[in-house]
């Protein structure tokens, strides 16, 4: 079964910061975490895992080889972030606080306004395809808004 941090990763390009193999076993996890060790993993695996060193050059990488894909305009703009004389650091502090507030949002939204049977197991496949531009995600979605 997906975890949580699958559907989380989904968010944006924040997922190529430091991606992980959340799956095990060809794709299915033995057991369900528990409370401690979802909240732990989110922490370390999502919400923290863009002050790695590597996280921005590893969105602007992605982003150069699917220019086009969700998200393809992020690499750049982190690009012009850098070259206007923002540092690394500070956009880190950005990308962590939005990724806890996107962790937040989400946890909060399984309980309110809920989902029917809690089904949850496969949401994350369909976030791009609720983009309400159309565009999922892509270049030029975020002028929709």
């Amino acid at each position: 079964m997906p975890t949580l941090h699958d559907a989380l990763m989904m968010v944006g390009t924040l997922r190529f910061a430091h991606p992980t193999n959340c799956f095990q076993h060809g794709g299915i996890r033995e057991q369900m975490a528990t409370r401690e060790e979802l909240l732990e993993h989110l922490w370390k695996e999502v919400i923290n895992a863009v002050m790695r060193d590597d996280a921005l050059d590893n969105i602007v990488k992605h982003c150069k080889r699917n220019p086009d894909g969700p998200f393809g305009d992020t690499g750049a703009a982190i690009e012009r972030l850098l070259a206007a004389g923002a540092s690394g650091r500070d956009l880190r502090l950005v990308l962590r606080n939005i990724a806890y507030e996107a962790t937040f949002g989400t946890l909060y939204a399984f309980s309110d306004p809920g989902l029917e049977e809690d089904d949850v197991s496969t949401l994350y496949e369909e976030l791009l395809m609720a983009d309400p531009s159309g565009m999922e995600g892509r270049p030029g979605s975020a002028d929709a808004v």
